[in-house]
């Protein structure tokens, strides 16, 4: 038997989730059926969950199977035979039995897409069409959610996590003729984290929510916020190990 590292992008609007769901209709479902037609039948473990309607360029997994499948520029082949259109293999890298596609992350990195021009409903399961705003100014902002916090109040829920505390290690943001860019990097990110920070922040811009009720909520003196942005424009753009 061999562990295998795989390196792969899906649109997420094709399911309701990455995770496993009752109907078969998660991210992770859908690479296991793949996984199933090459008689691969072990579970495949995913570094990252992400939410119904939230893409990725680069999500990891990880599977065990049989040693011949060594050639893996082929087995990447046959994968996306079955696992297309809406998930695509880009890389299969071998990797030692001890490697814990979940555990062994140091950081992981999401962007939120937003698109400022007319609507289109071709770009519409991809982007967040929304208005031009201040980028310096969404910067200053954003630069709040940096360092270490408690996220609690910037949560769908806690779920299974021991924690809520997140280290923040960078927020960046740039645009480029139409398309603005949030870029996220973090030790880890709670459920919805990045819709509602993106929410916060838009709302601040408005002028619906205060730049100091926003340092309050962060700070865990008040919640004055709890809105998302839509989970299309959300990429979890890569995995650091």
């Amino acid at each position: 038997m061999m562990k295998l590292k795989l390196i792969f992008s899906y649109d997420g609007s094709a399911f309701l989730g990455s995770a496993k769901q009752p109907h078969l209709k998660g991210v992770q479902d859908g690479l296991q059926n793949a996984l199933k037609h090459l008689g691969i039948s072990k579970p495949v473990l995913f570094a990252s969950r992400t939410d119904k309607g939230v893409h990725a360029n680069r999500a990891v997994a990880s599977i065990e199977c049989e040693d011949f499948f060594k050639d893996l520029k082929n087995l990447k082949n046959q994968i996306n035979r079955f696992a297309h259109p809406f998930i695509h293999i880009k890389e299969i890298q071998r990797v030692e039995e001890d490697f814990e596609v979940r555990f062994c992350v140091k950081a992981r990195e999401y962007n939120y897409v937003f698109f400022h021009g007319d609507f289109n409903p071709f770009l519409a399961r991809y982007v967040h069409f929304y208005p031009p705003f201040d980028i310096k100014r969404a910067l200053e902002i954003l630069s709040l959610f940096k360092g270490k916090h408690d996220f609690r109040y910037f949560s769908k829920s806690k779920g299974c996590a021991k924690t809520s505390t997140r280290e923040m290690f960078y927020i960046k943001a740039y645009r480029y003729k139409k398309i603005t860019i949030f870029k996220f990097r973090a030790n880890g990110f709670l459920r919805a984290q990045i819709r509602l920070m993106v929410a916060s922040v838009l709302a601040v811009l408005e002028g619906r929510l205060k730049e100091e009720e926003l340092k309050e909520q962060l700070e865990l003196k008040n919640c004055y916020f709890r809105l998302l942005v839509p989970p299309n424009g959300l990429y979890l753009s890569r995995i650091i190990y």
